[in-house]
């Protein structure tokens, strides 16, 4: 019984040490693969991320601060995340796949004083879709009728943005002149404080 005991203790501690074996030649095998950020950021270097093959890397994500990527401290308080969907040599490409904002942001802003407006609505895009919410923050109580018109607008601006590449839709909404637009036309219903395009997530069609 004891030869059986210490024979299994052996072949246990030999079969860790060839995990181990394992667990090192796999990383020995792995690149570190440069990402950089899509087209309309010019291509900035985001980080790193290992692979042992190109294919390894394709689809993953990176999640960075928009400041990061602008260089425009203002534009911190959102998160943009950006997809690999290409690799050659050592470089991986991106795309966006998502950006919102800072949830302590939206709460910063609103007060009980103010109507807090937004609609959640899906955006047709090349190749799916884009779920966007865009919220509306008023100066002071709004009624359900500037509320209702306010909402119109928003889906209305929205609608000018359908059948774009995602990319060119994120470049307007976090760098264009969307919420500045927006503003304008919902202060001609009620006083606004601020717009602000809380979140977009891309979707594929199947």
């Amino acid at each position: 019984m004891k030869k059986m005991v210490i024979f299994m203790a052996e072949q246990s501690k030999a079969q860790k040490a060839s995990a181990a074996r394992k667990t090192v030649d796999k990383w020995k095998k792995k690149k570190w693969f440069n990402v950089t950020a899509s087209k309309i950021f010019d291509k900035r270097p985001l980080g790193e991320t290992p692979g042992e093959k190109p294919k390894n890397v394709l689809g993953r994500t990176m999640k960075v601060t928009l400041d990061t990527v602008t260089g425009q401290r203002m534009k911190r308080d959102y998160a943009v995340s950006f997809k690999i969907n290409d690799v050659q040599g050592q470089t991986a490409s991106t795309v966006i796949s998502e950006f919102a904002v800072n949830k302590g942001t939206l709460g910063r802003t609103i007060r009980r004083r103010n109507s807090k407006v937004a609609l959640v609505d899906k955006v047709p895009v090349v190749g799916g879709e884009a779920m966007t919410t865009v919220v509306v923050i008023t100066e002071r109580k709004a009624t359900n009728i500037q509320k209702a018109t306010i909402r119109l607008m928003i889906k209305e601006q929205l609608a000018t943005l359908a059948g774009k590449d995602f990319e060119l839709l994120a470049q307007e909404l976090l760098l264009g002149n969307f919420s500045n637009e927006l503003f304008k036309k919902a202060s001609k219903i009620a006083p606004v404080k601020k717009v602000i395009v809380a979140k977009s997530t891309f979707t594929q069609t199947k």
